[in-house]
């Protein structure tokens, strides 16, 4: 059985999907018989690069294509025999199996001193040229700045940045762009009616976004779909050979984080890891989608390779009604960090609970009455006497003197680094005043690589004697690796500091002096 991308591979410029750019331009040189003698196309994979080079072979060869006409007949003999893949004179070169120098020779500068057998023209199609090797570029070179008047050389690459200059210089260079979801349903909608097949709209659109662009990739899974028989096919059948689309889950997760509703949100991320979603994925295309709100709020033409069906498209104007760009900017700035951060995670969905939490529990109105103080409460935080037996030596934590130490860590690291070359490695990111009892400092590191170094020598000491020197406070240094969720609650100060600083006027805010009750907001409690 014929593959559906072979069975309607465009054989006109008219059937092509997108890169209408391409087209116009292709057209208007064979409307005027103005070709030029070598082009390069170069884009991501299965955007129709080999197609349209086929295309642009035939249409030249075509016996029966008049002046001023473009598109070829598909019905005189050379037509016919390219369709076939039987034309003597277009000549297909895979330059991943043939890279050398001697490959190069042979198949093209040796055929290219021969006339056409029959054809106008002698096409020459190196896919994939970027595999040649340099010595072979180079022994191309001259003939493709120089080739006879009967020859045109058509190169493709999906990795133009491994093509030299000299070469893509000579050529008339053409990029082609991933098409949308909008042009992509169309087309596989045609497909489907021509193979008299009724499938439900849904499953188009769950095609169009997994194939992100690519033609190729969306007529073969379309092919998938096919291969379920039947004259109609539904969305849950669809489900058994296809992955569903997320993006109704999240414009669902997107709409919890508009209306600042943390429990509901955070339940619905751990409903993504109980049916078995793949959060790194989701959480790229919560990121474009968001992106496309952003576009759409400021009314600029969407890029990109996710658009938007009819009913999403109601759903997104209408959050768009409750959100600030501001606002979105955040969202987008947070889960692109949770992105990075998915990788490593011990847990997997902690990023995408911090990021929630972020954008829900550390609202604005929160901002000025809390602090986050990893090393323990306040003084004057009342403890309920249920919890007293598992708090010893609250005594011990001498706010006053960890704050003074965190107020001038910046300046502690600085003279460190003047004193010591052996603490050059340390900086505010990696290594926090995590928390102090009686003259006991621990400092909290980010990896243990850094706290295993910074233990050797006499590290401790020295950072001692500047700590002295700096605030006037005699300490002791120990030395832990925090863990993920430590670290995430010390980044989530700084981040809510920094928030606060560029938003109230005039009025600096430290980490110290903005999250003023950690253990309302996390539940924690000091334990020895």
């Amino acid at each position: 059985m014929t593959s559906i991308y072979r069975k309607y591979r465009p054989r006109t410029f008219a059937e092509m999907v997108g890169q209408n750019h391409i087209k116009l331009t292709l057209q208007n040189e064979l409307e005027k018989d103005s070709v030029s003698h070598a082009y390069l196309f170069c884009g991501p994979r299965g955007l129709g690069k080999t197609t349209t080079a086929r295309l642009l072979g035939k249409a030249v060869n075509c016996e029966r294509r008049k002046k001023g006409e473009s598109e070829p007949c598909n019905q005189c003999a050379s037509c016919l025999k390219i369709n076939e893949g039987k034309a003597l004179d277009m000549i297909e070169i895979d330059a991943a199996s043939h890279t050398g120098v001697d490959n190069v020779r042979e198949n093209i500068i040796e055929n290219v001193r021969f006339s056409p057998s029959g054809a106008k023209f002698k096409v020459f199609i190196i896919d994939e040229v970027h595999m040649l090797s340099i010595s072979a570029f180079n022994a191309l070179l001259k003939t493709l700045e120089e080739p006879p008047a009967q020859v045109i050389f058509i190169l493709c690459t999906t990795e133009i940045h491994k093509v030299p200059e000299t070469i893509i210089s000579r050529c008339q260079r053409f990029d082609f762009k991933k098409v949308g979801a909008v042009e992509t349903i169309k087309r596989l909608k045609k497909i489907a009616q021509a193979e008299k097949v009724k499938i439900d709209d849904d499953v188009f659109e769950i095609i169009a976004n997994k194939s992100d662009g690519c033609i190729r990739e969306a007529d073969g899974l379309l092919g998938q779909v096919l291969s379920l028989g039947g004259e109609k096919i539904t969305k849950e059948q669809v489900s058994l050979i296809l992955p569903t689309s997320e993006i109704g889950l999240i414009v669902e997760l997107v709409n919890l984080l508009v209306a600042r509703n943390i429990s509901q949100a955070l339940e619905f991320v751990n409903k993504l890891v109980e049916e078995g979603v793949d959060l790194e994925v989701f959480n790229k295309e919560l990121v474009e989608f968001l992106r496309q709100l952003v576009l759409m709020k400021l009314k600029i033409a969407r890029g990109g390779w996710l658009e938007l069906s009819n009913e999403i498209q109601k759903q997104a104007e209408k959050i768009l009604e409750f959100i600030s760009i501001a606002r979105l900017a955040e969202m987008m700035r947070i889960f692109l960090t949770a992105g990075n951060e998915l990788k490593y995670s011990e847990i997997a969905q902690l990023p995408l609970e911090l990021a929630v939490i972020k954008l829900c529990g550390a609202g604005q109105e929160k901002i000025n009455n809390i602090i986050i103080n990893p090393g323990g409460p306040k003084k004057e935080q009342v403890v309920s006497e249920q919890k007293k037996d598992n708090i010893k030596n609250i005594s011990s934590i001498d706010f006053d003197k960890i704050n003074k130490i965190k107020k001038n860590w910046l300046k502690i690291i600085t003279e460190s680094h003047k004193k010591n070359r052996d603490l050059m490695f340390i900086n505010e990111k990696m290594v926090y005043p995590f928390e102090i009892n009686g003259s006991q400092l621990t400092l909290g590191f980010k990896y243990d690589l850094h706290k295993d170094r910074f233990e050797k020598n006499s590290n401790a000491k020295v950072l001692a004697e500047i700590i002295k020197q700096v605030t006037g406070e005699d300490v002791k240094i120990q030395a832990k690796t925090l863990k993920p969720s430590e670290m995430a609650v010390i980044e989530m100060a700084r981040e809510a500091a920094a928030a606060a600083n560029e938003k109230m006027s005039g009025v600096k805010v430290t980490e110290d002096n903005i999250l003023d009750k950690v253990l309302e907001s996390f539940g924690g409690e000091v334990v020895e």
